[in-house]
């Protein structure tokens, strides 16, 4: 009887085994995902830099399938009791499951993830990026090509063509009342009008900032105690003549070719040509390195093996990895989002097999 209710109590725990395996699963499924598609966007880098072609695939869906089975074994002896004491087992029970994923990719192609990869980045990424990532400048700095003319170019190609040393001081005045409540973004219900900048002046001590920071961008009106300024931002290389300020962006191609420059290719390989040699970076390329090794990293947040090296992103490199964060947030959500509804072949592959 023992036995019996021993069998029952094993059976009864399945049902305790199916929570418990999405509690594990889940976290294992995501965390390897992430981690691939992590590699295939730095392979993608590393194979911009080559002048090499990329192609990606999206994970447009998981079914993992998981199978119990339970069993009973009795043993039972005829003849003499001696000939079988202590060699048979009265009871056995066995409980097993296995699990068998079916994971799809679709590749991530077309004429609309190719406008999404070139086009510019739409201005609610900006002001979305930017307002909540206040510790850095490096998302104003990657995101925004130019403001009202000062320029911020993704390289130094020549003399003239150096960052204007006003951006960087808009940026640091944006940054500064933002985080003190001076300044906030918000919708406009006009249809040319993508946001508009409110700035309030509720601190005296803040008065010579804000002056400063309208003058840089040609706002002629002041702020006063009472009520707030509404400044209309247009996406868009000129400001309407009723004034406003124009906002030009990069392109997620452009963030692209950022990081692969910041690469350590060997000198062998930029003096050949089998590599791009790029431009000076600017100011959103100067500070990232995408580093590279003969041996395998032990301390990389994400590494590839590529033309008998790793390339890899350090973990305490916390301004690159920002950067791969950006890149790779805006990438899933204006590209490989797009393959969700995309009628292209779906590549299926039943990991169990």
């Amino acid at each position: 009887m023992g036995g019996i209710c021993g069998l029952i109590w094993l059976l009864m725990g399945c049902t305790t085994l199916g929570p418990q395996y999405i509690a594990s699963g889940r976290a294992a499924y995501n965390e390897v995902i992430n981690h691939t598609e992590d590699q295939q966007m730095l392979m993608a880098i590393v194979r911009t830099r080559y002048g090499e072609t990329i192609s990606m695939l999206a994970v447009t869906n998981v079914t993992a399938n998981v199978r119990f089975s339970a069993a009973a074994e009795a043993q039972f002896g005829i003849g003499r009791r001696e000939s079988y004491e202590t060699n048979l087992i009265p009871l056995s029970t066995g409980l097993a499951f296995e699990d068998n994923p079916t994971i799809s990719y679709v590749p991530i192609e077309g004429e609309e993830q190719f406008d999404r990869l070139m086009s510019p980045v739409p201005l609610k990424f900006v002001v979305i990026l930017t307002s909540h990532m206040i510790h850095s400048r490096l998302p104003f700095l990657m995101l925004i090509e130019s403001i009202n003319h000062i320029r911020n170019p993704k390289f130094i190609h020549s003399p003239m063509s150096e960052s204007d040393p006003r951006f960087l001081r808009l940026v640091d005045l944006i940054m500064e009342l933002n985080e003190t409540g001076h300044i906030d973004w918000a919708r406009d219900s006009r249809e040319e009008v993508v946001f508009s900048i409110v700035i309030r002046n509720h601190e005296p001590r803040r008065t010579e900032e804000i002056g400063e920071l309208l003058d840089l961008l040609g706002v002629k009106q002041k702020v006063d105690d009472s009520k707030p300024l509404v400044v209309p931002v247009y996406h868009a290389v000129e400001e309407p003549a009723n004034g406003g300020v124009a906002v030009t962006t990069n392109s997620i191609y452009d963030l692209i070719e950022m990081l692969s420059a910041s690469i350590a290719v060997p000198e062998k390989h930029r003096e050949s040509g089998l590599a791009i040699s790029y431009p000076t970076p600017g100011l959103a390329g100067s500070k990232v390195r995408i580093q590279r090794s003969k041996a395998k990293p032990e301390r990389a947040s994400v590494s590839i093996e590529y033309r008998n090296s790793y390339y890899y992103i350090a973990e305490t490199d916390q301004e690159t990895k920002l950067m791969f964060r950006i890149l790779r947030t805006l990438w899933k959500d204006r590209i490989a989002s797009t393959t969700q509804f995309q009628s292209a072949p779906v590549l299926t592959i039943p990991v169990g097999q």
